[in-house]
């Protein structure tokens, strides 16, 4: 006979015991339910208030985008992480704008001296 193992909803969160993977789907959102990396023994043996830790973690874990959405408005108002990136990048500019003006004054030089040194 098989064991129960145990399998909780991605959506909603609810959690059952079944012995096949077919029969694991959520009676509240009639989705196919997940299989939670832990043995029914052990599951048991923890409280509710862990149990739902457990669950709320692997529900946060297999969804990434959900962690997305959650950081997203913190990440739109962090205004002085986006002003530390811009003043990098504008003196990244500078440096580079220094180079390529350093560059073609040297270029400038040498066409000219070639010139003189052609004309005479």
């Amino acid at each position: 006979m098989r064991e129960l193992s145990v399998y909780y909803c991605r959506s909603c969160g609810h959690y059952a015991f079944f012995q096949l993977q077919n029969n694991a789907v959520c009676h509240k959102c009639e989705e196919p339910m997940i299989l939670l990396p832990m043995p029914y023994q052990k599951f048991m043996d923890i409280g509710y208030e862990d149990r739902d830790r457990l669950i709320s973690r692997e529900i946060i874990n297999a969804s990434p985008t959900l962690v997305q959405r959650l950081t997203a408005p913190g990440k739109l108002f962090n205004q002085r992480e986006i002003i530390g990136h811009l003043t990098n990048r504008v003196e990244e500019l500078e440096e580079e704008n220094k180079e390529l003006s350093d560059t073609v004054e040297w270029m400038h030089e040498t066409i000219w001296t070639l010139i003189r040194k052609s004309k005479s």
